[in-house]
């Protein structure tokens, strides 16, 4: 397995267990980590530099509705109605790098960062290719790194606990 994009993907999921993965309709997605970094001079001529942490995001634009996604009917109802609270838009990211895969089988398999994010619809309706409510993945608190496979044939992702061994 060579670096093709494939091993880096991102799913999302409202309950934590059923996963969608993110991108179908993208030739391009990232994460942008807008870093917040500031520089300056102190009263020496000594230049500063300062880093106060990350507020990434994933700008998921086109994305057109799919009723076989596991996100579908949430998506859809936030954004049609318009909510904004909490416990209508956040859910888990899940950030996956993939270190094998089977050819035989099309799974691969790797680690993962698990964290709450919240999924911000930005619009809706889009152009004749189809339905379209692109929205905004901003995650937030704090990752837990843990195992992941993907199904490449079944689009099915698992995600589960790294266990210690012996």
């Amino acid at each position: 397995m060579n670096n093709e994009r494939n091993k880096g993907m991102f799913f999302g999921s409202w309950d934590g267990t059923d996963w969608d993965a993110i991108g179908k309709d993208n030739d391009k997605l990232t994460k942008e980590l807008n870093p917040d970094t500031e520089r300056g001079k102190n009263v020496l001529g000594e230049g500063t530099f300062k880093h106060s942490g990350y507020k990434p995001e994933v700008d998921v634009d086109p994305y057109y509705m799919d009723p076989d996604s596991n996100m579908y009917e949430k998506m859809l109802e936030c954004a049609l109605e318009e909510k904004y609270s909490a416990t209508d838009l956040v859910g888990k990211f899940a950030e996956a790098y993939f270190t094998t895969v089977d050819a035989k089988t099309r799974v691969m398999t790797g680690y993962c960062y698990v964290r709450d994010a919240w999924f911000v619809p930005k619009s809706t309706g889009g152009d004749t290719a189809g339905y379209s409510i692109p929205y905004t993945i901003n995650p937030i608190g704090a990752m837990v790194k843990k195992n992941i496979s993907y199904n490449m044939s079944t689009h099915v992702a698992t995600i589960t606990e790294i266990t210690a061994q012996a």
